[in-house]
């Protein structure tokens, strides 16, 4: 990964020889796991860079989004998810840590006492006095800890 970080630079010219193939090993190994990693189609995307950087660069550009109405639309469907009323409690869970990890993919991050709030928001009034408990006492557990408490 160093060579894809850009951590481990090209030698310069002036360089020893066992230096300089020390790095193409690197550079040909680094090459060589991105290619078998990611599908043929996109070969062409980055046929033409020289390092493994600038390839790992190049997917990165083709694959981020950015996207504000995407950013947007995960916030208010994570806003607003209530558990259904023949839904497992694991099917709720899931469901919100898919949005949860659809946010990350994108860069935006969701404090835990958020997740844990809106988790608890969700829940139908069967879990009236299980919610006021944890909302009152003066630590609200983390959402992993939730989880564990409701499955």
């Amino acid at each position: 990964m160093d060579h894809v970080r850009g951590r481990i630079v090209d030698p310069p010219s002036n360089a020893s020889a066992a230096a300089r193939n020390k790095w193409t090993k690197g550079e040909v190994k680094a090459r060589k796991i991105i290619q078998d990693s990611i599908n043929k189609h996109l070969v062409a995307y980055f046929s033409e860079l020289n390092t493994s950087k600038e390839i790992y660069n190049r997917l990165v550009s083709l694959f981020k989004v950015n996207d504000t109405n995407q950013v947007l639309f995960l916030r208010n469907k994570l806003k607003e998810i209530k558990k259904g009323k023949d839904e497992s409690m694991q099917a709720y869970f899931l469901r919100i840590v898919e949005i949860k990890n659809d946010l990350l993919s994108i860069g935006e991050l969701i404090p835990d006492r958020k997740m844990t709030l809106t988790t608890l928001g969700g829940l139908p009034s069967e879990w009236y006095i299980f919610r006021t408990t944890l909302l009152n006492n003066n630590v609200i557990p983390g959402f992993e800890e939730l989880m564990a408490r409701c499955i």
